[in-house]
């Protein structure tokens, strides 16, 4: 294991839930920070240089290589259920632009959040998937869409550029802080709808853990996909009721059309369901193998204490 200390560290999104955390813990751990955002910073950010702009700007070249950055943490990403130009130039074209950027400037080091989502949530798929698992069944909601579009992009961006370390995280569900992540939305609702007959084993990694394995990363030298999630994957039902939630079991095939159609003339559909019905219909957890063995991440929070925080925490008024 190569040991690589970024001194300048650029943070993309600086103004989600991910990046501020990881700002603030990178300015802590002595790094200078240039926090990049289009959104603009309405009260100060100690330690954080920050930049209001966007990252296909021509000009970020100049920028990453005038600032002698040594790494950029990229979470400047949407996550919206409906397919939007607006949303894909931001989300795709905009890793892509940063990535040309990152190249032209010389960066040594990238490191991508990505999900478990790009698996897809497909009855052939196995128990515990690997790194190396196909992608299956279809992107139904745009956030899907999108960080497939992203993975497949760098896969064929680091054969080009060997040289750069880029490492991809495969986030399970972040819960935890203030990361409304598609489960922690379904989880919070005064009820969820559930698959009648239907009870998938789901994932879930803590926000603290997540934080964790990105210091990591940034710290030390780790090329290529890592899964990262809890150990102990839990059913469906077992989390809804730790979060006090009651399931409201429905039909599949009434539930797939009626969402299809309620969809179509009503906007507010999308909070309804935050994830894709096939997710919550068939297991879709992942192997942490890759990564425990080549740079022996384990996380403090396995999914029950992870949920049991959750729950506590979105239930404090």
């Amino acid at each position: 294991m190569q040991t690589l200390m970024a001194q300048t560290l650029v943070v993309t999104g600086l103004l989600s839930p991910l990046g501020r955390s990881v700002a603030r813990g990178a300015v802590d751990a002595g790094y200078r920070v240039l926090g990049v955002d289009t959104k603009p910073l309405t009260r100060p950010f100690p330690g954080v240089t920050f930049i209001q702009t966007d990252v296909r700007n021509e000009l970020m070249p100049r920028l990453l290589e005038a600032e002698k950055v040594d790494a950029i943490l990229h979470t400047a990403f949407r996550w919206r259920i409906r397919r939007s130009e607006k949303v894909f130039e931001s989300n795709v074209m905009g890793t892509m632009k940063l990535m040309g950027a990152a190249a032209l400037a010389g960066i040594k080091k990238v490191v991508i959040p990505s999900s478990t989502f790009v698996y897809g949530a497909h009855p052939a798929h196995p128990l515990f998937m690997t790194e190396e698992t196909a992608f299956q069944g279809r992107p139904r909601y745009a956030y899907i869409r999108d960080l497939r579009d992203i993975e497949t992009f760098i896969n064929g961006f680091r054969r080009q550029y060997p040289e750069m370390t880029i490492t991809v995280l495969r986030f399970a569900n972040i819960l935890g802080g203030s990361y409304r992540s598609p489960l922690a939305r379904y989880l919070s609702r005064v009820a969820a709808p559930t698959l009648l007959g239907y009870d998938p084993l789901l994932q879930v990694i803590h926000r603290d853990d997540a934080l964790r394995a990105i210091k990591q990363v940034l710290l030390e030298t780790h090329n290529g996909v890592y899964n990262i999630a809890a150990p102990k994957p839990l059913p469906l039902s077992k989390m809804l009721r730790l979060c006090g939630t009651p399931g409201i079991p429905l039909l599949h095939p009434v539930a797939y059309k009626a969402y299809k159609w309620t969809r179509m003339v009503i906007r507010q559909a999308d909070a309804l369901v935050p994830l894709p019905w096939d997710y919550l219909r068939y297991s879709w957890t992942v192997s942490t193998e890759k990564g425990e063995r080549a740079w022996g991440f384990a996380p403090e929070y396995d999914s029950e204490s992870t949920i049991r925080a959750f729950s506590t925490a979105t239930a404090q008024p």
